[in-house]
């Protein structure tokens, strides 16, 4: 089964939808805000458990563009809108969690983790989103 995933309005009464391609940043029809929408279907086709094996399988592995954690969790789809030769990659993602034990105890979490996505080899949690960015742009 082919995956999708589009931009949706986030209001119930509207529902525009529009292609993770186009250049929209609020809904056409009622000013609305928008958020990406995936095709459930498509990605129960993999279990949990699959899904956990394909992305331990591509992680920070040499197969490009797998190394980065933003490229490895995908299942194709990105590559559906973005050709292989045209992702741009600092092989991004893959920071640790940290233990906030005591930000937790303040608010009542027990075992609280944390990503820090700043404590990168680029030193940028914009890292993550650029990666995508640069390589629709250059599609």
């Amino acid at each position: 089964m082919p995956y999708r995933a589009w931009f949706q309005c986030i209001n119930p009464e509207c529902g525009d939808t529009y292609p993770l391609n186009s250049i929209v940043y609020q809904c056409k029809r009622c000013n609305s805000l928008l958020e990406v929408q995936h095709d459930m279907k498509a990605l129960a086709t993999h279990s949990g458990k699959e899904w956990k094996a394909i992305f331990e399988k591509r992680y920070k592995g040499n197969e490009w563009p797998y190394g980065s954690g933003v490229w490895a969790s995908t299942n194709g789809y990105c590559r559906k809108l973005i050709r292989t030769k045209n992702i741009v990659s600092l092989y991004e993602g893959g920071t640790n969690l940290f233990w906030a034990e005591r930000f937790g105890k303040i608010i009542g979490v027990d075992n609280l983790w944390v990503k820090l996505c700043g404590n990168t080899h680029s030193g940028s949690f914009k890292d993550l989103g650029m990666t995508v960015l640069v390589s629709q742009v250059k599609q």
